[in-house]
């Protein structure tokens, strides 16, 4: 086995678990999301040679999701997305509601859970793309910026602006459930 080959495969180990779960949290689509990691480890595999090592490898391959996820924007010129409910289907004993507090507590986490889905779907491509990485990944704002090739103070802006925008939502969603 080549060297590249062994390098690669490590690669795919270690990361295709993140940017999967990257890609899915960007089209709220299984089959999508794995088709995105599939082609982007393709890119990953062909130009690993050319790799420049000015950046973190992390961030080069987020930033290949990345820009496979917009292309597939750009593809359906719609985005659409899954209900909470199809995420979390196998976990329907948690959404009835049970007299017991333990159920009445997990019921209104799935509640915030729920919520918080549907107010993420309301920001922009560009607030969700921070917001995604910043939470989710628990990446930099140094990261953020290098992958999204934004300013580091535009990361940080674009990520208040997403959180103010998901407090506002939140808020008016649990106004309208009283």
């Amino acid at each position: 086995m080549k060297k590249k080959d062994t390098d690669f495969e490590d690669l795919y180990k270690k990361y295709a678990p993140m940017l999967y779960r990257t890609a899915f949290r960007m089209v709220k689509n299984d089959a999508d999301a794995l088709d995105i990691v599939q082609e982007a480890f393709i890119r990953i595999y062909s130009n690993l040679d050319r790799f420049r090592k000015q950046s973190n490898i992390q961030t080069w391959m987020y930033r290949i999701v990345m820009n496979l996820c917009y292309d597939h924007f750009r593809r359906r010129k719609k985005v659409t997305f899954v209900s909470e409910n199809e995420i979390f289907k196998n976990d329907e004993n948690q959404v009835r509601f049970v007299s017991n507090s333990i159920n009445e507590f997990e019921n209104l986490e799935n509640q915030r859970k729920q919520n918080l889905q549907r107010a993420v779907e309301h920001l922009t491509l560009k607030q969700r793309t921070v917001f995604n990485l910043r939470i989710y990944e628990e990446l930099s704002y140094e990261e953020i910026s290098r992958i999204m090739k934004i300013k580091v103070g535009t990361a940080k802006a674009t990520f208040f602006q997403a959180v103010e925008k998901l407090k506002n939502i939140m808020k008016e969603m649990e106004k309208n459930e009283m």
